[in-house]
């Protein structure tokens, strides 16, 4: 099971793996968001951690965490991860 609690040594193990990973912070709308570059996308901790990727993530398939991106998506977390809503 993949454990995201340490995104440095998630990017680690996901490089002896044979992926092109490393952990990333960026500055966002709303702030800093940790997380990490595989290949040349960039996955937010907050999107990693929704349950309806938890299965993409233990398969490594990255590819379908972006699918399941809307149009309007943001590295910046969702106002519902905030506790807020617009």
């Amino acid at each position: 099971m993949i454990q995201i609690d340490n995104p440095v040594q998630l990017a680690e193990e996901l490089c002896k793996l044979g992926l092109d990973a490393c952990h990333e912070i960026v500055f966002g709308p709303r702030g800093y968001q940790e997380g990490l570059d595989v290949g040349s996308d960039f996955f937010p901790l907050w999107e990693l951690t929704l349950p309806e990727n938890l299965d993409a993530l233990a398969r490594l398939d990255f590819a379908a965490i972006k699918a399941r991106r809307g149009q309007d998506w943001s590295v910046a977390p969702p106002p519902a991860r905030l506790g807020w809503a617009r």
